[in-house]
């Protein structure tokens, strides 16, 4: 089996305690270390008060950190093989794990971008000399110094939001997901390669006990996790917390039909239905019945693949998992309610491993709390959509709309838990100059008033 380390300051750690980690099939497939808390909380102290390079040196280091991660061999993989590689641990497709190395590698050469774009127009950047900046005004600084981000396992492509913390001098330590230390692995051995010292960015696997070690002794935390996690942290002020998305699609009386069923689709099937932006819900303002039967013809005949099949659009895992996956889906809904019902079809020419195929449940309120229930596979509930209950689209990461209606999409961007509109767009939709739940500089920046005396 791959043996994974865990990345102190001074480098590769090697602990006793050992995390054993199973493939999609449910095969061991790799061992990872397991820092007790005690190192851990040493190592986040030693990390805070060293030197570090200037904003000009770390944004250099880390393009060449890209480049060193397509073209070179890290933790023994090739980008190729790392690829497939993560692809088979955790059974999801190909596809959606190189589209998360190209948005690292993106990140990485243009770190600076998310910090630009959440400064406020008022205040100077953190990298201009103190003899530069306004005689009055204002000075964007951190807020703290160590960054501690306890990772998710379901995408890669939460280890891209990261990287900005490094360019203003933000020493990170990450505390990956059980399932997913390959990617923090070879993102910080890339870094290191390229230069940078082993103290701006660590790597602290551990167990669920240690985390609280992690969390505790950070100055500042990103924490990704469930409703249970999220809800214990959610009143403090020094935890940034990323939980599921809830992402909803709202299709007005006379939108589209055609374009609104197109827009479901490829937000439902969006990183094989694991991502927070992928649509759980689509709520219907004209007939959710007609527009939940056409759903669920659109999506009958996607057939499962191997992940590591670029054909491959489903989520794959051990089939006792799927199984309960489906079964937890089927007995929380009357069974006339199912459109298009979830099954557990076995892929590959051996072993247990399997995928989930979609599934469509109509609801008859928009009050009906499985109208927030996310799971990680295609899974969508199709709900009637009231005007005059805009409150119902509360507690998304993303509201997609296909409406003409100004008022109606002012009204859900004033609803304070919603964190994106998207007018005409999928819930998957991105781009790097729009923020995906607030920009991260708001919660890692500040500005500091600043004057000089002109004599």
């Amino acid at each position: 089996m791959l043996q994974i380390e865990a990345l102190g300051p001074d480098g590769e750690y090697r602990t006793r305690a050992r995390g054993a980690v199973a493939d999609a099939a449910g095969d061991p497939a790799l061992e990872i270390s397991l820092v007790p808390g005690l190192v851990a909380s040493h190592w986040i102290d030693s990390i805070r008060d060293v030197d570090i390079p200037s904003i000009a040196e770390t944004l250099e280091l880390l393009r060449t950190a890209a480049d060193i991660i397509e073209r070179e061999e890290l933790l023994g993989d090739t980008l190729h093989a790392y690829e497939h590689r993560v692809s088979a641990l955790t059974g999801t497709p190909i596809a959606v794990i190189r589209q998360c190395t190209e948005l690292i590698a993106g990140k990485l050469r243009d770190a600076a971008r998310g910090a630009r774009l959440a400064r406020p127009a008022g205040s100077q950047a953190p990298d201009l000399p103190r003899h530069e900046q306004q005689r009055e005004g204002a000075a964007w600084c951190r807020v703290s110094d160590v960054f501690a981000v306890n990772a998710a396992g379901n995408s890669p492509g939460v280890h891209s939001m990261w990287i900005e913390a490094l360019a203003p001098g933000y020493r990170v330590a990450v505390r990956p997901s059980t399932r997913g230390p390959l990617t923090p692995g070879r993102l910080i051995s890339a870094l290191r390669r390229a230069g940078m010292p082993g103290h701006q960015a660590i790597m602290v696997p551990t167990d669920h006990a240690a985390a609280d070690a992690v969390i505790g002794r950070a100055d500042v935390t990103l924490l990704y996790g469930g409703q249970d996690v999220v809800d214990r942290y959610r009143n403090r002020s020094d935890v940034l917390t990323q939980g599921s998305g809830r992402s909803k699609l709202v299709v007005a009386a006379g939108a589209d039909r055609e374009a609104a069923l197109d827009l479901a689709t490829e937000g439902v099937l969006y990183h094989a239905g694991t991502a927070c932006t992928s649509t759980t819900a689509v709520c219907v303002e004209d007939d959710p019945s007609a527009f939940a039967n056409a759903l669920a013809r659109g999506m009958q005949d996607i057939e499962p693949a191997c992940p590591w099949d670029d054909r491959a659009r489903l989520p794959c895992m051990p089939e006792q998992d799927a199984q309960t996956l489906v079964d937890g889906v089927l007995t929380s809904v009357d069974p006339g309610a199912v459109r298009l019902a979830p099954t557990v079809r076995r892929v590959g020419s051996a072993g247990s491993m399997s995928a989930v195929t979609p599934a469509v449940i109509e609801l008859r309120s928009p009050s009906d709390p499985l109208l927030s229930r996310e799971l990680p596979f295609p899974c969508v509930w199709v709900a009637p959509f009231h005007r005059d209950a805009i409150e119902s689209l509360s507690d998304s990461l993303v509201v997609a709309m296909l409406t003409d209606a100004d008022e109606l999409v002012s009204r859900a961007l004033e609803l304070p838990a919603v964190a994106n509109v998207y007018v005409g767009r999928p819930t998957s939709w991105l781009h790097p100059d729009v923020p995906h739940d607030g920009f991260l500089g708001e919660f890692l920046m500040r500005s500091k008033g600043f004057a000089r005396d002109p004599a």
